[in-house]
């Protein structure tokens, strides 16, 4: 949605909600110039987030926002705290449809982001909690990690194959990659040989019998702690049934900015709930490894987000293999 929302469709939303608002603001995100809709209102502050469906799955956006809220309305029964408030709608669901799409709203957090030590231990905790509280109900069987390693095996061997055009895409990406596409395979093909190790492999065969809800998008704009210190997690329009092995690895990757103390406080804090075996934490040091930017960025070579994701990679390279050591010697701690 490119314009913004007007007042009528806003007012029409959050009457399904019984919320009146006295003034309202459209909030960007790095992907939507809409992404939020923040409302003041007599009774408090809250946020409207349009709801958009996974385009990866086969399903309707009816269908999954259905499957989302059931899956929010299972936390809240569940007293998991790391989330705003779902607003219930005058029909008795946690969203409403307007103009054809489906609309949530929730409590406003207003809060920093993450920043120390602190922030990352209780950021652990929080996704610990998440994947021990929902493994008490969900049911779902599934080859969840080994689901997520397919695809991203298929993701490398495309970008071994998109080399040579993305080194013609233009000079920047040319020097780019003569000087890590070789350290890219090498750190991928060493994975590829971790999670065939026969531990692992059991331990995936295991995991069928071990579903867990994960948020699947654990960012750092997506984790705001409040001004009254308290963590949450927002952004939940892609929570599902999956591997607690990639929330992490992609939660470590897409938060600690290759912080060593970062690092090792999420772990602790993480393991306070749930503590891992050797072989969990193998599994997770092996997906952290894989470089999924590289390969994101060679599916379009000549935009100005693959080129910026190249550029975090050159600015972060060193800190990211010094990460990939350190969870190396987690393993054996």
């Amino acid at each position: 949605m490119t314009n913004s929302y007007t007042k009528t469709r806003i007012r029409k939303i959050t009457r399904h909600f019984g919320l009146i608002p006295l003034s309202s603001k459209s909030i960007a995100s790095f992907y939507r110039k809409n992404a939020i809709i923040q409302i003041q209102t007599e009774s408090g502050t809250y946020a409207i987030k349009p709801f958009f469906r996974n385009l990866f799955l086969r399903s309707s956006t009816i269908h999954q926002i259905k499957t989302t809220a059931n899956y929010i309305q299972l936390l809240m029964e569940s007293d998991f705290s790391y989330m705003p408030k779902w607003l219930t709608s005058n029909t008795g669901k946690l969203w409403t449809l307007n103009q054809g799409r489906p609309f949530y709203i929730t409590t406003w957090i207003k809060g920093r982001n993450l920043e120390n030590q602190t922030d990352f231990e209780e950021l652990g905790r929080a996704l610990a909690t998440l994947h021990t509280t929902s493994s008490r109900f969900i049911y779902t069987k599934g080859p969840f990690t080994t689901k997520q390693i397919r695809i991203w095996k298929i993701q490398d061997r495309l970008f071994r194959r998109r080399m040579a055009k993305a080194i013609q895409s233009n000079k920047q990406n040319k020097k780019w990659y003569k000087k890590h596409e070789k350290h890219c395979k090498i750190i991928s093909d060493r994975a590829w040989a971790d999670l065939r190790n026969p531990e692992i492999v059991d331990l995936l065969e295991k995991e069928l019998d071990r579903p867990a809800l994960i948020h699947n998008d654990i960012t750092s704009p997506n984790v705001i702690i409040s001004d009254d210190n308290k963590l949450f997690i927002i952004d939940w329009d892609h929570i599902k049934v999956g591997s607690i092995y990639v929330d992490i690895a992609k939660a470590l990757m897409n938060t600690t900015q290759f912080n060593p103390d970062f690092i090792q406080s999420f772990l602790k804090g993480y393991e306070e709930i749930y503590p891992l075996e050797k072989t969990e934490r193998k599994l997770i040091s092996s997906l952290y490894r894989l470089p999924r930017e590289a390969w994101q960025a060679t599916r379009f070579p000549s935009s100005p987000r693959s080129r910026e994701m190249l550029d975090i990679m050159e600015q972060t390279w060193l800190l990211r293999l010094k990460a990939i050591d350190l969870l190396e010697e987690w393993i054996n701690q």
